[in-house]
């Protein structure tokens, strides 16, 4: 570093630039000539004397928090927790009222609760949708408000759907509403995840994006609508003949603690790999029927029928009532469990796949970017 003389003849300037009119005083100004340094202005023209700029270190920046969204990341657990508190809540006053008048209701009809009901039928699958809408994305282009719809009219539609069709095949195989028979029970895969996939294309046809995400987020909200109507269907079954059962509402628990373990994770597990691999197969926003799609189809319809074909072997098996129960208790743990685990991985997979694509566009989108600037600096010289 050299010092700045105290007036204006210390030296000449390299540029010999003379001053203009109108002078501004004798200091050290920004080097016209080297953006790093200062240079002193004598006031009348620049010197040969400069003065080396030290460049300020750059803080890195901090990372942005995530905008806080509705109830936090555990909101599903919140669901499931309150859920727990209102079934403890009704059972407490409900042995609060039988010990102040164990006769109270003995003459009236058995009647079952309203918030059993519906939060034994819906407390799992509402948390994991609230989970799905959690993790959606603006790029994706789909709402939580619109998930809830695709889940609450999808799930509708395909009950109503296919329940005629599962009822048509019992009754032509032979079963009865108390005896039903295994076929509808195999079919039911062939049947239910081709209704639910139709009905997750049918309100994914204005979505702006189509791809294997997005079908995981739609497929899962079909299935879980249908696994809310399907329970309330068993639930309200189940409620009926405890009615006529020695083990009387554990009949009805026993049910719901089951479903709330199959249904809300297996029905939208098939149906999101399904749906993953139909909307991975769109081009240009457009539905195809492809080798994969119907390989999907075919391997999500065979682990359903096997599942319920499974369930209906075990209760027909002349086994005692408790290791029948245990059986198909550890046989529904496993199945879940698989079926998890292989959800878990292809989506990973279809998000690594994303994460690249998205690479690949930010690369192509700077390289023509890259050739505007030299094609419009060529036309500049």
């Amino acid at each position: 570093m050299t010092i700045a003389p105290s007036d204006s003849s210390a030296g000449q300037s390299s540029a010999g630039q003379t001053a203009p009119a109108w002078t501004p005083p004798p200091g050290w100004y920004g080097d016209p000539y080297d953006a790093r340094s200062l240079r002193w202005w004598s006031g009348a023209e620049w010197t040969a004397y400069t003065y080396p700029v030290q460049a300020q270190p750059v803080q890195p920046a901090k990372k942005p928090k995530p905008p806080h969204k509705w109830i936090g990341r555990f909101g599903g657990w919140i669901f499931a927790g309150s859920s727990v508190f209102i079934w403890l809540w009704l059972f407490g006053f409900s042995f609060l009222f039988n010990a102040i008048a164990p006769h109270a209701d003995d003459d009236g009809p058995a009647v079952l609760s309203p918030f059993l009901l519906v939060t034994g039928a819906a407390t799992v699958a509402a948390a994991i949708l609230y989970t799905m809408a959690y993790r959606l994305k603006p790029a994706d282009g789909l709402s939580a408000s619109r998930l809830a719809i695709i889940a609450g009219v999808g799930g509708l539609a395909a009950t109503l759907v296919a329940a005629p069709i599962n009822t048509l095949i019992n009754v032509l195989s032979g079963g009865t509403s108390s005896h039903p028979s295994g076929l509808p029970l195999v079919l039911a895969g062939v049947v239910e995840e081709l209704v639910k996939v139709t009905a997750a294309i049918l309100l994914a046809l204005r979505l702006p994006v189509k791809n294997a995400r997005i079908g995981l987020f739609v497929g899962g909200a079909v299935g879980l609508g249908f696994s809310v109507i399907e329970n309330l269907s068993y639930l309200q079954e189940a409620f009926a003949r405890g009615q006529h059962s020695p083990l009387g509402f554990g009949v009805f628990v026993g049910t719901a603690i089951g479903r709330e373990l199959t249904g809300p994770f297996l029905h939208p597990v098939f149906t999101a790999l399904l749906a993953a691999a139909v909307f991975g197969a769109t081009r240009n926003g457009r539905f195809r029927v492809t080798f994969g799609v119907v390989l999907a189809y075919l391997g999500v319809a065979a682990a359903h029928g096997m599942f319920n074909g499974a369930a209906w072997l075990s209760q027909n098996v002349p086994w005692p009532a408790a290791a029948r129960g245990g059986a198909i208790l550890l046989f529904d743990l496993v199945f879940v469990v698989a079926s998890g685990v292989t959800w878990l991985l292809i989506a990973r997979r279809i998000r690594r796949r994303s994460e690249q694509e998205a690479a690949q566009q930010e690369a192509s989108d700077q390289q023509a970017e890259d050739q505007r600037a030299a094609t419009n600096a060529s036309s500049a010289a």
